[in-house]
Order: structure tokens, then C-alpha cells, then sequence
């Protein structure tokens, strides 16, 4: 997702960048919480036994990420070049899946494979800094997954999700490119294609719309609130009015799903023009 500005190397905008990234990977994985329920009973339990008993404040989960691009891990200006070229990258993405149902064969496939690229470089960047022994780094991770359990999945749960989407995209691109040779299958084809990726999170909300409107600093107040991912689930699963009426009043994630319900709009009234 992508609120983020142009690139800086301050601290402050590295925070919209972390901030923008959490809110477009959760919003592209629908089937987290189809993933979620298929995971063993007992592990579930252990995972939020452990977890829960550190349940973080909203000041407590600020704190840890404040903390993390303090610590020694982003001082490294390798890292910090490798962060800004993956979120970089994701915001460029996500600000086009919107209209993805318009791209050619060709359009679609390369976005795919810049999609799966980007999401295993973001995977193996946090995976990076599960295995090292900065206590900042480990602090954030168990912060955000325990916020994260609170939306009813982990971070492994989020990545499983957003590969089966990836591979649920596959699927359509080649049925796609089946029907291609005949201009009445191809349209109809594009045609049901369309309707049902309005109906999406990725399809209803359109992150280059959002991106104007949203404040930055709105973004990363609503990413430190402990309810976010919540929050981002439940849209996820069903983007409509109704779903985002009830956290609008909410004092720190309300303005930012305002903003996403004005996209949404946006989106809704150029599609049927």
C-alpha cells in the first residue's frame, strides 16, 4: 500500500514507508483467514498463549517500532537501501492493482512476477531480522505479532495468504490467456473478471487514489493503533460501506478508513462510466 511520499532518508519517512507497506500486504491477503482456520487447533492456542501475554498497548507497540529504525540493525546503510528499494517497489505496485483487469496478457504476467518478487524480498527481509540479536528488531517482531493476532492472523499466516492470492491470479491469467484467441470469450471473459475484481480489496480500493488522500501521518498513527490489523482484516474480507462504517468513528484507525471509503467511491464511480 502506498501512502508513501518520495524517497528521504529521515526517520520520519521511513516510518510511512513501514506504515504503508503493513497496510498493502494486508489488504492483498483476503485468504488469511481461510489460512488461519486451516492451521491446527493446538498450534493456534500456543501461538496466542504466548503471544497474549504480552499484549501490547497502543503505546507500548509505538514504542517498538519507534525503537526498531533506532536500532543498530538500521544504521546499517545497506539495510536501510534495501528496506526503502522493497517498499519502494511495493508502493509502485499496489498503487496499480486497481487496474490490473485492464493490463494486456503481458501487463498482467509482469505484474505478477514483480508482485511474488517483491513479496519474497519483503519476506526474507523480516525473516532477517527474526534471526538477528538485536533486541530492538526481536521486540518489534513480537509487538507486531501479537497486533497482529488481534486481526485474527500472524505474519507466517499473512505471507501464506498473499501466495495463495498470487497463485489465485495465476489461475485467471491462464484461463485468460486460453480464451484470448476468441474475441467473444476473451471479452467475456474480461468482462466477469472485472466485476469480480471490483469486488475485492485489491479492486475496490484504489491505492493511487487513497495515496492522495490519505495524510502520511494518519497512516502511521492508525498502523501503531493494536486494533490495525483487525481493522485491515475485516476489510479485506469484505470491502464494502458497511464494514468500514464501523470504524469510522474510531479515534486513531477512523481517519484513515474514511479516506479509504472516499477511494473506494472514487474507484466505484469510474468503473461504471
Amino acid at each position: 500500500c502506498s501512502l508513501m511520499p518520495g524517497r528521504s532518508s529521515s526517520i520520519a519517512s521511513r516510518h510511512r514507508r513501514r506504515s504503508s507497506s503493513s497496510s498493502s500486504s494486508s489488504i492483498c491477503c483476503r485468504q488469511s483467514k481461510q489460512q488461519a482456520q486451516q492451521c491446527p487447533r493446538r498450534l493456534q492456542l500456543l501461538q496466542s498463549s504466548r503471544l497474549l501475554r504480552h499484549r501490547p498497548s497502543a503505546t507500548d507497540y509505538g514504542e517498538a517500532y519507534d525503537n526498531l529504525f533506532r536500532s543498530k540493525v538500521f544504521q546499517n546503510e545497506l539495510v536501510v537501501k534495501e528496506f526503502d528499494s522493497i517498499m519502494t517497489e511495493l508502493r509502485q505496485l499496489s498503487m496499480m492493482a486497481a487496474r490490473f483487469p485492464d493490463f494486456d496478457l503481458a501487463g498482467k504476467e509482469m505484474f505478477l512476477d514483480k508482485m511474488e518478487e517483491g513479496t519474497e524480498r519483503y519476506k526474507l527481509f523480516m525473516k532477517r531480522l527474526e534471526l538477528c540479536d538485536d533486541p530492538a528488531a526481536r521486540e518489534y517482531l513480537r509487538y507486531t505479532n501479537a497486533q497482529m493476532l488481534e486481526g485474527g492472523f500472524t505474519m507466517q499466516v499473512m505471507f501464506e495468504g498473499l501466495s495463495q492470492s498470487l497463485g489465485q491470479y495465476r489461475s485467471w491469467l491462464d484461463e485468460e490467456r486460453r480464451v484470448s484467441a476468441d474475441p467473444a470469450k476473451h471479452q467475456a471473459f474480461l468482462a466477469g473478471f472485472k466485476q469480480a475484481w471490483s469486488s475485492s480489496a485489491m479492486g475496490a480500493i484504489d491505492m493511487s487514489v487513497l495515496a492522495q488522500m490519505a495524510d502520511p501521518n494518519i497512516v502511521v498513527k492508525a498502523q501503531k493503533d493494536p486494533e490495525f490489523y483487525k481493522c485491515i482484516r475485516e476489510i479485506s474480507d469484505n470491502p464494502t460501506s458497511e464494514t468500514m462504517s464501523k470504524w469510522l468513528d474510531h479515534p486513531t484507525i477512523g481517519p484513515l478508513v474514511g479516506a479509504m471509503w472516499k477511494s473506494m467511491q472514487i474507484a466505484r464511480n469510474r468503473g461504471q462510466q
